[in-house]
């Protein structure tokens, strides 16, 4: 998967070497919502860009890359492909699936996350009530990086001898690529959108191969601050992320290590959208901004089925491992704690064996507690046995939190191996839950 993303960024950065900002005029789903939204956006006093704005796309991808020389990334939240990505999978695909089935009402649940998700979307479009394309032209970081290729691009747009001065191509250019006073087209800021040759009254703009265009114009102390900025940020941010969130921060089953995790993984919602019980959800402020918008698993809206592996199938860049139904099943994600003061059999006297009986791992058990004066059965968890799948949490009847919630407590993060060891196939078999698996498939 890896090696096929990286052969598609090697084939958009050979062909805006050769053609220009191809990717930005005709490809970019984002730039494609921000086009279709302009009309609604257009007013009379909409300002012309500043000599700083443009650059800020630059002095961004500039930040991002003294931040990740630090180990931190943070190009997942600002790349334009995984912010539409991300909107599609957390807020259109469940408003389309409730409606498709005529569900009224609104799940409280992941409603906070997916309102800051649009919101996040509905910004970036409303910027261009400010500056047409605003994004592509002062933030876009991916933008920034194609630009800075452009400089040794083969093809260009150019005017010719010939212009009568119109300044009609100057108006229709959405990022202002075109000067018209001095007949010149910046390259790096020209998306190839082809508006001006197709509304030139005279055809004097013309598309071949000319000389390399002008150095970026980004002053070095700019560029310098960009980076250093990036280089302190990343540590802070790491020191200040609350990588516990109270030891409730459960990620999916098979996800690597975190600090591997969060700079791996896209924040394309993907995983979130296919779980079956809309268990997986994004991290808002759980996992500090770090992880904003990676998955983490809300046992009470949903579990993590036994029978179920389509996050680490789904997940494009392997942050999430692609494990066999079996192996999956080995996984310990965390470990449910009871809070007695809240279970209807501890704190009140009464039977519930919901818990005990949703428990796909025979991690419960329902015994007498010899401590107490009472013969009623109350549930126990076996830790050794528990691999935090959230079913109990969910099914636990109590109004609000549940009486029993998982922690990451005993949590396995593995980038290679295997999670099936003899031990667990031992413990399993002691209480009648081994599984069926080839011999050759356990491990020490």
């Amino acid at each position: 998967m890896v090696l096929v993303v990286g052969l598609w960024s090697l084939l958009i950065l050979t062909g805006t070497v050769l053609f220009g900002r191809w990717f930005c005029g005709f490809v970019c789903p984002l730039g494609t919502l921000i086009d279709l939204g302009a009309p609604l956006l257009e007013h009379k006093h909409k300002k012309e860009p500043g000599p700083v704005w443009n650059k800020g796309k630059y002095l961004l991808l500039l930040f991002l890359v003294g931040a990740a020389a630090l180990g931190l990334s943070f190009g997942q939240l600002l790349d334009p492909l995984t912010i539409v990505d991300r909107t599609l999978a957390l807020v259109i695909y469940p408003a389309a699936s409730y409606l498709l089935a005529l569900v009224t009402p609104i799940l409280a649940a992941g409603f906070t996350e997916g309102l800051i998700t649009l919101a996040a979307l509905a910004l970036i479009l409303g910027l261009g009530w400010w500056q047409t394309r605003f994004w592509c032209r002062n933030l876009c970081p991916l933008g920034g990086l194609l630009a800075a290729a452009v400089k040794f691009s083969v093809f260009k747009f150019a005017v010719r001898g010939q212009c009568d001065h119109c300044g009609l191509c100057s108006r229709v250019c959405p990022t202002a690529a075109i000067d018209p006073k001095i007949l010149t087209i910046d390259t790096a800021e020209c998306i190839v959108c082809l508006r001006c040759w197709s509304e030139c009254p005279k055809d004097q703009i013309g598309y071949g191969v000319h000389r390399s265009g002008p150095a970026l114009d980004i002053k070095r102390r700019h560029a310098l601050a960009a980076l250093a900025v990036g280089a302190v940020i990343a540590p802070l941010v790491r020191f200040g992320s609350s990588r516990s969130a109270n030891g409730r921060l459960i990620r999916p089953p098979g996800a690597w290590p975190e600090m591997e995790f969060t700079n791996t993984c896209l924040r394309c919602g993907l995983c979130m959208k296919v779980c079956p019980t809309n268990g997986l959800q994004p991290s808002i402020s759980e996992a500090g901004l770090a992880g904003l918008w990676t998955p983490r698993l809300v046992g009470r809206i949903g579990g993590c089925e036994k029978n179920c592996n389509a996050c680490g199938q789904t997940c494009p860049t392997g942050a999430i491992r692609r494990l066999s139904m079996e192996e999956k099943s080995f996984v310990k994600m965390g470990t449910a704690v009871i809070d007695r003061s809240r279970c209807i059999a501890w704190e009140q006297d009464k039977i519930c064996l919901i818990c005990d009986e949703a428990c796909p791992y025979n991690a419960i058990e329902s015994r007498i507690d010899r401590m107490s004066a009472s013969d009623l059965l109350r549930p126990f968890v076996d830790e050794n046995l528990c691999v935090g799948c959230g079913i109990c949490e969910t099914r636990c009847p109590i109004e609000g939190s549940a009486a029993i919630q998982m922690y990451s407590i005993g949590e396995e993060r593995r980038r290679t191996g295997s999670y099936i060891t003899v031990d667990k196939i031992r413990r399993r078999a002691q209480r009648g839950t081994a599984e069926d698996l080839p011999s050759g498939f356990i491990t020490e």
